[in-house]
């Protein structure tokens, strides 16, 4: 997969020909030829050692292993807690004509999620719970439009790079009874059957309007220059409370939930690596 990879991104650095898109001139900053944006997803958030501190990006995110393998250097602006707004209000500064390859993970935090995995366990209540799933829902709305911006920001200041945006994994498995996930605040933190199923769905929903923003933005765009790499399959057995091995990261004593809990771990992290790189090497 390493040599096809290698392939990829020297195809691309080429200048896109094979996708057909439109050629810009080189500007004094040209941008990096390998740009990652996004939230903590991207960030690779609760995988220590962080490159930065202050969005908790870490070395073993997912962008930074696909530049190990290709031998490409990736150039990330991921930050823990970024909307798709935030995104493109600061993350687009290492885009340029140069840029070949941008990946992105975006969606999750326009739905205030963290507020729904709290109250949708047994710290929250059921109203909580309700209300949090109905505000979230009614924000769910707004994540088409969000995505296609997006995409629209990043091809103005990157006209010849292949834009791949990710979607989420799931974070449970098949829940009989209830699951653990860890402790908060010295308090033990479960999810009853129902509830881990309210939470995937969600995420299927969010995975659905991040393609359906994707899917607007080529319709209206025709831009041959986008994909959608769904991760869901990937991580199928390697949820919370799953059969195999956890690639989804529980509550952690002594951190705080959003810079551990319920984001992948390390072997999350290469997962979505592989995920991308098995798309990029499939085009």
């Amino acid at each position: 997969m390493r040599r096809r990879l290698i392939s990829m991104l020297a195809v691309l650095a080429l200048g896109g020909a094979a996708l057909a898109l439109p050629h810009a001139a080189v500007a004094d900053d040209p941008g990096a030829v390998y740009v990652a944006i996004g939230d903590s997803e991207a960030a690779g958030t609760g995988n220590l050692p962080y490159v930065d501190q202050s969005c908790l990006r870490s070395k073993k995110s997912y962008p930074m292993l696909l530049a190990a393998t290709s031998g490409v250097p990736v150039a990330s602006s991921a930050c823990a807690g970024a909307t798709t707004t935030q995104i493109v209000a600061g993350q687009l500064g290492y885009l340029g004509p140069a840029t070949q390859l941008v990946t992105v993970t975006a969606g999750v935090n326009d739905l205030d999620w963290q507020g729904v995995l709290a109250a949708c366990s047994s710290a929250g209540t059921d109203p909580a719970c309700g209300a949090a799933m109905n505000a979230a829902g009614v924000a769910l709305q707004g994540v088409p439009l969000g995505i296609a911006q997006l995409l629209g920001a990043v091809r103005t200041l990157a006209p010849n790079a292949l834009i791949v945006v990710t979607g989420y994994p799931m974070l449970f498995g098949e829940v009989v009874n209830s699951c653990s996930v860890g402790n908060y605040k010295g308090v033990s933190v479960k999810f009853s059957s129902a509830q881990a199923a309210g939470i995937n769905s969600g995420l299927w929903q969010l995975n659905s309007a991040v393609q359906a923003g994707v899917g607007g933005y080529v319709g209206q765009t025709g831009d041959p220059g986008v994909r959608y790499v769904d991760v869901v399959g990937t991580f199928v057995g390697h949820g919370l409370c799953d059969t195999g091995s956890r690639w989804i990261s529980g509550l952690v004593p002594g951190q705080p939930v959003v810079d551990r809990g319920f984001h992948p771990n390390a072997a999350g992290q290469q997962a979505y690596a592989d995920a991308i790189a098995l798309a990029l090497a499939a085009m």
